[in-house]
């Protein structure tokens, strides 16, 4: 996904390579959407209202296959290994 691009899902987004752009998963409110990539370079992440810009991600998590979710009304992630 380029830089600038923007998928917008009710439910869990998926993408197969680079995050660059913007992912915002369960756009109609849905706290158990995901967001999964392979390369973690975006520059937003949301599920359902809840937000992280770019400079809010560590960088060591950069390049990274990363799931997002929500835990306790809060986004958070996960390195995935496999």
């Amino acid at each position: 996904m380029s830089a600038g691009a923007e998928v917008i899902a009710d439910g869990t987004i998926h993408i197969h390579g680079t995050l660059r752009g913007r992912a915002i998963a369960g756009a109609s409110g849905s706290r158990d959407a995901k967001i999964l990539c392979n390369d973690l370079q975006a520059e937003l992440v949301s599920i359902a209202g809840n937000y992280w810009l770019s400079d809010q991600i560590e960088r060591e998590y950069w390049g990274k296959k990363v799931l997002f979710g929500m835990t306790d009304d809060q986004l958070d992630f996960e390195i995935l290994t496999i």
